[in-house]
Parts: C-alpha cells; sequence; structure tokens
C-alpha cells in the first residue's frame, strides 16, 4: 500500500511527458501490464522474503486462477487485438484522468491480490497463499 501512496504523486509529475490524446488500444494494453507488473513486483519480494529452505509439507493443489493475473492477462490480449485490429481511436487524457487510472489500477490490484477465481467449486474466494498452489484442471483420481 505504502508503494502505492508513493508513486501517485510520481503519476501527478510524470503526466508532461504522456501524449495526449493517445491511442485507445495504448490505454486498454498498458494499464493491464501495469496491474501484472504489480503483480511481479510483489511475488518476487514474497519469494525474496521467504527464502527458507524447502519444507516436508506436502505442495497443495486447488482448481484456480489468481484473479489480479486473470484480469491482467484479459486486459493484455484485449489491448493487443485492439492495436491489431487498427483501433486508432484516440482519446485525450487530462492530467487527472490519467492520476485516476495509474493510482486506482495499483489500488485495484492491491484490493484483489490474494483473490482466486475457481472452478471446482465456481465462485471467487480468498486464498491468501495462493502463490504455491499448484493449478489443476481437474482433481487426480486417486
Amino acid at each position: 500500500m505504502m508503494l502505492i501512496v508513493l508513486i501517485a504523486p510520481v503519476n501527478w509529475l510524470v503526466w508532461p511527458r504522456i501524449p495526449s490524446p493517445m491511442p485507445v488500444w495504448q490505454i486498454v494494453l498498458g494499464l493491464p501490464a501495469l496491474l501484472l507488473l504489480q503483480s511481479l513486483l510483489r511475488d518476487i519480494a514474497i519469494l525474496c522474503r521467504n527464502r527458507r529452505p524447502a519444507s516436508n509439507k506436502p505442495r497443495r493443489e486447488a482448481q484456480c486462477f489468481c484473479l489480479e493475473s486473470t484480469a491482467g492477462a484479459t486486459g493484455i490480449v484485449a489491448g493487443a487485438l485492439f492495436a491489431w485490429l487498427g483501433g486508432s481511436a484516440q482519446m485525450a487524457v487530462s492530467r487527472w484522468e490519467y492520476f485516476l487510472a495509474v493510482t486506482g489500477t495499483l489500488t485495484l490490484g492491491f484490493i484483489i491480490k490474494d483473490l482466486v477465481i475457481s472452478w471446482n467449486p465456481p465462485g471467487v474466494r480468498r486464498e491468501k497463499d495462493h502463490l504455491n498452489v499448484i493449478v489443476r484442471w481437474k482433481t487426480r483420481s486417486k
């Protein structure tokens, strides 16, 4: 959360260097990329902080995906499709809109960081340590 508070004023100062108007595909591609970057940096920090020898506990398997990664990847695909299809529509972005979009994206990433989408049972649930979950499409037959 502290990183979001530190980055927000920087966004305000960086805005004059951001071209306006900008293509819509850049916005659709850029915000999910920011969400995925935030997720990657958080995961790297967790891995660096937890540099302990491997435990004897069996790894847990589940039928779920990280909501943050799913949202980011979906946005990347949508932005890439817009770019590929020649979506050249331009959108003027004010300083406040830029500031709110970046800060809102980072805040959303913080809010959904522990949520996973599961398909067995279907739903969205909080999974605090989903970094160590092995994703399975189907349950293993025993």
